[in-house]
């Protein structure tokens, strides 16, 4: 599907709606933390705008397309998981990044990614 005008597509409304947040997350940083670089602004803007994008994503064709084993995935771990992918820089980090946020494999292998306390998680 294409969309003609990106500030009418879905997920555009959803960054919109995550601009107040973000606001106040950055505000905090600066009290708390001082001075805040570019991109860690940015990173903390991707985090909320996955999760005001998560409910509008559906996790089964995702999964399936990142070859992450299937399974039922409830609304707040589903955005859990999308966070947890933002900071990925390949498309296996974010197979990786979901996967382990939902404790399953990627498609082919038996064990979870990560055992629990694994340096990598």
């Amino acid at each position: 599907m294409i969309v003609d005008a990106g500030a009418t597509a879905p997920w555009e409304k959803c960054a919109r709606r995550a601009v107040p947040l973000v606001i106040d997350d950055l505000l905090h940083l600066a009290r708390t933390a001082g001075r805040t670089p570019l991109a860690g602004a940015q990173h903390l803007a991707a985090r909320r705008r996955a999760e005001t994008i998560a409910p509008y994503v559906d996790a089964a064709p995702v999964m399936k397309d990142l070859a992450i084993a299937a399974r039922p995935v409830g609304d707040g771990e589903w955005s859990a998981a999308l966070v947890a992918a933002v900071g990925s820089r390949s498309r296996e980090a974010v197979a990786r990044a979901i996967a382990q946020e939902l404790d399953v494999a990627v498609a082919g292998t038996q064990e979870p990614l990560f055992a629990a306390g694994d340096p990598a998680s």
